[in-house]
């Protein structure tokens, strides 16, 4: 529930938060509440301090679903866009599937806070690459001009 509605808050200022501070900084932040909220994970005594993991989490994601979308479709020529948000999808929810599988056995031969930890040094070096991004043009904001078809005859030739 808390990831839930962290992730709405960040939807209903999405559009001011990229207006305001662009997607390169938006990931980072994403990254940033990641490796936040895993560090956390790992190192609270009390289970008050445990609340801020699954907003954190919410705030990661809330940010990181509608930019990727925005930047892959971006990036990708017009007639390859749905095949390449479909793959986005698909290596996202195949992130989620491929983790436990991943760290169930780290996790079974160390502990739950290992596991966290190793986690959350995935996380800080996204993050740390992150810092190397530049920020995409913004010319890429400006909706494309309506192309002609040349198969079409304008009316009255």
């Amino acid at each position: 529930m808390l990831t839930s509605g962290a992730a709405s808050l960040v939807g209903l200022t999405y559009a001011k938060l990229t207006a305001h501070l662009g997607y390169a900084a938006l990931m980072r932040i994403a990254a940033g509440a990641w490796t936040a909220a895993l560090l956390v994970f790992t190192v609270a005594g009390h289970w008050a301090v445990l609340l801020i993991v699954p907003v954190l989490t919410g705030i990661g994601s809330g940010i990181t679903m509608p930019t990727l979308t925005v930047l892959v479709d971006r990036a990708a020529p017009a007639e390859q866009r749905g095949t390449a948000t479909s793959l986005q999808a698909t290596a996202l929810f195949g992130g989620q599937f491929a983790s436990p599988l991943l760290f169930g056995p780290l996790i079974d031969s160390t502990s739950i806070a290992t596991g966290a930890l190793f986690a959350a040094s995935g996380t800080a070096g996204i993050l740390a690459a992150l810092f190397r991004l530049r920020e995409p043009d913004q010319s890429a904001d400006i909706a494309e001009p309506e192309r002609e078809d040349p198969r079409r005859t304008p009316v009255g030739e």
